[in-house]
């Protein structure tokens, strides 16, 4: 296949700022897309009696783990909780999930609560 003059200035730009002459733009395009998909497809929350625990974030309120959730930007957020925690907080955490990301939300109850 003949080259263009474009494809051979472009090649040359390339090798100029990126200083490798091995770099393909075609490669960059192919690369670009997998590093965007690249992190954890799942979040996990605890949905406690007394807190929320998301990642590195534990708090008495629902919205700094929604925040850390949104930060991190699942396909899927599971939700673990405990018999005894309060039907409310996992409603409030839930409806502000579906409010503020577009994920799937699973769902589990512990056998043990963490917190007995």
């Amino acid at each position: 296949m003949a080259r263009t003059a474009c494809q051979d200035q472009g090649n040359r730009t390339m090798q100029k700022h990126t200083g490798n002459t091995l770099m393909d733009p075609r490669t960059l395009l192919l690369c670009v897309p997998l590093l965007a998909g690249c992190g954890d497809d799942t979040v996990h929350v605890h949905i406690l009696p007394s807190r929320y625990e998301v990642g590195g974030v534990t708090s008495h309120l629902a919205t700094p783990a929604v925040d850390e959730v949104v930060r991190l930007k699942p396909k899927t957020v599971h939700i673990s909780t405990c018999y005894s925690t309060p039907h409310a907080k996992v409603i409030q955490f839930d409806v502000e999930i579906q409010a503020r990301l577009n994920a799937k939300v699973t769902g589990g109850v512990f056998e043990k609560c963490p917190e007995s």
